[in-house]
């Protein structure tokens, strides 16, 4: 007689596991509990349900009065996010190939990432992952060096996320990477378990020595919240303007433990591109605001408006939402924005929209000005000019990466992982300072300083408390002239929170390379501040590995910006090395 073999139907196997489960959560075993949701997370199959994953999770492990934000936070990023995959990146370096295309290598061949836009959520093969899964918090970093968070993503309203008046960071895992040459090519791993020579990433670790599961990047660069103190939310105008010096003082009125942007930001930024799209510079892929530089006259004089008159062509370059100055050039000749009559009407107002207008029979374009004031203006005199954008311009983008409308357009701010970039100005870092010199032969040379603790960061000289980086100085003969140079490669640093030229040259191009700029303003000496990324009108110079040599500690005008602090103080000697 055949043997009979009865086989469970799917729903009772789902049953099965179902009891599983409840069993589980009624144990109120925390390690329990987070070694389920991890497998649930691996097995997901799209971001959308990680996401529920972890509103389900955190409703089960939350204790009113019990447990805190900060805790959950770091036991969701710590343990139940966690796989064994490496995902890595292969470039080849400028001597091999000038191409700025890489390859995917290890786990991430085969995963597709394109950037979406806000009428489509475009393929990312990479956001429900555990490495790369991320989630928008409000916090403040605290004197000690540690930090707390106030409001979570998906737990409490986005209000209380994006606009309250703490700052705004994004999360991700603590993961660790490795970064090497080897045969002529760039190699770039991350990993969520240790090995040797990889290092957690510099912004996951305090003052204190303190690791995170997770690290904390900005959200948006920096703006002016309701109190009048500088921070970090959607809706705000950019801090320009303001030079290096300012900056420093607007954060040193919020707390000791805040100075402004750091380079980390950008090295991650660019890491994340690399990662997910496997270039060595974002230019292309995710362009940022490089050309979206218009100044127009009026067309028609009006009295007591609150708008332009425009023609329709030049209308139609502008987007509604975006910043702009309205003015003239006074009793001078230049149209330059950072002149003070080209913003007497109208100083960083975003665009409310664009209407048809008729004014004796000839059709024209209204562009309506948010503002309280109203102001004349005259046909041929007043000027319209774009600036740099507000923050939250890409929060509706449906996916963690990409523009509003179009991410190669160069006329809007970028998105990588959840986080803006590139705004229309260059982003003035906080922990870095540039000094010129001149070495024994004559040479020009332009070494870089940094101090990534916060709370010691000066507004004009290098102190002790600055690293000189001595594996990337760059060097040019005593023949060469000031201008604009390409970045061949970044360099692979010591310190791992820097994003620097191992070399620049006028052989790579804004098309080779890592298709980024650098500007050297050759001096035989002097400090200059960090200013990265260039503006709206830089075009193929811009991007986020880019950077310009010439501005002093004190320069201020209205294409360099403010930026935010990542939610640690990590001063270069304690970045965790396994």
């Amino acid at each position: 007689m055949a043997e009979t073999v009865n086989l469970p139907r799917d729903s009772t196997l789902r049953e099965l596991v179902a009891v599983q489960k409840a069993s589980i959560i009624a144990s109120g075993n925390a390690a329990a509990i987070d070694r389920l949701y991890g497998s649930l997370v691996r097995a997901a199959k799209s971001v959308e349900e990680v996401n529920t994953l972890f509103v389900d999770w955190w409703n089960i492990c939350w204790k009113e009065g019990v447990t805190t934000r900060n805790e959950l936070c770091g036991r969701w990023f710590g343990t139940v996010l966690d796989d064994n995959r490496v995902h890595g990146t292969k470039e080849p370096l400028f001597a091999t190939s000038q191409s700025a295309i890489g390859e995917a290598t290890d786990d991430s061949v085969g995963l597709v990432c394109t950037p979406s836009t806000e009428a489509a959520a475009n393929r990312d093969d990479f956001a429900k992952l555990p490495q790369f899964w991320a989630l928008e918090v409000a916090a403040e970093k605290n004197a000690d060096g540690t930090h707390t968070i106030y409001a979570v993503e998906f737990i409490d309203s986005y209000d209380d996320v994006r606009r309250s008046k703490h700052l705004c960071w994004v999360l991700q895992k603590n993961t660790y990477t490795k970064e090497w040459d080897e045969g002529g090519y760039r190699y770039f791993k991350m990993r969520c378990h240790p090995s040797t020579g990889y290092e957690t990433w510099p912004q996951g670790t305090d003052k204190n020595g303190t690791v995170y599961g997770y690290i904390a990047n900005p959200k948006y660069a920096a703006g002016f919240d309701s109190d009048g103190l500088i921070g970090c939310g959607s809706g705000r105008p950019p801090i320009n303007y303001s030079s290096h010096s300012d900056n420093v003082g607007l954060w040193r009125k919020r707390g000791a433990q805040y100075a402004g942007a750091s380079g980390r930001l950008l090295k991650w930024q660019l890491a994340m591109i690399r990662l997910k799209y496997a270039r060595k510079g974002n230019s292309g892929t995710i362009e940022g605001c490089t050309g979206y530089s218009y100044q127009y006259a009026v067309s028609v004089g009006e009295s007591g408006v609150k708008r332009v008159l425009l023609t329709a062509a030049q209308a139609a370059n502008l987007f509604v939402g975006s910043s702009v100055i309205i003015g003239d050039k006074g009793t001078g000749t230049s149209t330059d924005r950072g002149v003070a009559s080209m913003y007497k009407l109208a100083k960083n107002k975003r665009i409310a929209s664009i209407t048809d207008v008729t004014i004796d029979g000839a059709a024209y374009k209204a562009v309506n000005i948010e503002t309280d004031t109203a102001f004349d203006t005259e046909a041929g005199v007043t000027y319209i000019s774009t600036m740099p954008y507000w923050s939250g311009w890409n929060d509706t983008v449906q996916g963690y990466d990409g523009s509003r409308y179009s991410p190669t357009s160069g006329k809007e701010p970028g998105l990588i992982q959840r986080t803006e970039f590139q705004i229309g100005s260059y982003l003035i870092l906080a922990d870095e300072f540039m000094q010129w010199g001149k070495d024994a032969d004559g040479n020009y040379t332009l070494d870089l300083y940094t101090c990534h603790d916060q709370s010691k960061v000066t507004t004009g000289s290098i102190t002790a408390d600055y690293t000189k980086q001595e594996d990337l100085t760059l060097t040019f003969a005593a023949s060469e002239k000031d201008g604009w140079r390409y970045i061949e490669d970044t360099a692979v640093s010591k310190d791992k929170g820097v994003l620097w030229p191992a070399k620049v040259s006028t052989t790579a191009g804004s098309g080779t390379g890592v298709k980024a700029g650098f500007y050297v303003g050759l001096a035989t000496s002097g400090v200059r501040a960090s200013w990265r990324c260039c503006n709206l009108n830089n075009n193929g110079n811009a991007s986020l590995a880019a950077a310009n040599s010439n501005n002093t500690t004190g320069n201020r005008n209205w294409n360099g910006s403010a930026g935010v602090a990542d939610l640690s103080i990590t001063p270069y000697i304690i970045y965790c090395t396994v």
